[in-house]
């Protein structure tokens, strides 16, 4: 399994956006798993830099209601709406 921190409140690469908040994409051999969206769409910004595609995320997973882990979710669903 991959992991890649696509937001978090500090980085160790410069191009790179912080914010108060998580946003961690997994992937196996079998699918891509978003944990957690931010509380921006500093996520989506992070992911572009890193060549992220993020409309072939498979599931999201929001590990709970605060806003910054869950306050990207609206900007993910304009460039993935079938992720589950």
């Amino acid at each position: 399994m991959k992991w890649t921190v696509l937001s978090d409140n500090r980085s160790c690469i410069d191009v790179l956006k912080t914010e108060h908040g998580l946003s961690i994409l997994l992937e196996t051999i079998k699918h891509r798993i978003l944990l957690d969206t931010g509380a921006s769409d500093v996520f989506i910004r992070n992911a572009e830099r890193m060549g992220i595609d993020l409309s072939t995320v498979d599931y999201v997973f929001i590990s709970h209601g605060h806003s910054d882990h869950a306050g990207g979710l609206k900007y993910l669903m304009e460039k993935n709406n079938k992720a589950r």
